[in-house]
């Protein structure tokens, strides 16, 4: 077993999360405890306590990592393209929020599946990245809402992005069944719903 010498504390810490992302990645985290985590990386469990304050702190910095991916994939050049409209452009988020998810399925679970106590639920820096999530479908919704409504197009952009969330979900999950759906529909379902959701935005200016 590794003394705790051979590595400086940022390079611990940096196995530490390494270990986790792989474990989660190939075992989803439901297998992600200490144990294993010491196990994968030669120290004691008791090493993670030291510096993670408990393992739900270590959750938290994995669902950060895949804030970041995910706000990669959301702000790319593909989906906010100035060649292109905003409606091709929300259609093309939708699709690469669903790769992603298929992708990174045992992160993306992980995401939107583990419940955090109430005590981590306000972390300022987590927050500040799911927040950001909302930016480039906020930036694209711009066009279709007159100056000094901000409210109204931040609300339009979680609406839309929770309504194609829920179907790639149910996707994602194996329920699409349940609203009739049938298996990978949920591409072309979130298709209809962001041109209606955009042909309703139009008729009530």
């Amino acid at each position: 077993m590794a003394r705790r010498a051979d590595h400086t504390r940022e390079e611990l810490k940096s196995l530490i999360l390494d270990a986790a992302w792989k474990i989660t990645g190939a075992e989803g985290f439901e297998g992600l405890t200490a144990r294993r985590i010491a196990s994968e990386i030669g120290y004691a469990p008791g090493t993670i306590y030291n510096l993670f304050a408990s393992m739900d702190d270590l959750y938290l910095q994995i669902c950060g990592r895949t804030l970041d991916q995910l706000y990669g994939v959301l702000s790319s050049s593909e989906c906010n393209n100035p060649k292109h409209d905003p409606l091709r452009n929300m259609k093309m988020m939708a699709t690469l929020y669903m790769k992603f998810a298929r992708e990174y399925r045992p992160y993306w679970l992980m995401l939107f599946s583990h419940r955090m106590p109430e005590s981590r639920k306000t972390d300022a820096r987590h927050q500040e990245k799911v927040d950001r999530l909302f930016e480039p479908l906020e930036g694209l919704l711009q066009s279709y809402f007159p100056p000094r409504q901000d409210r109204k197009r931040k609300m339009a952009a979680r609406v839309l992005w929770s309504s194609v969330h829920g179907l790639c979900f149910l996707q994602e999950t194996g329920k699409i069944e349940v609203v009739g759906g049938k298996a990978d529909m949920a591409a072309e379902m979130s298709s209809y719903l962001i041109d209606t959701f955009v042909a309703g935005m139009k008729t009530g200016k």
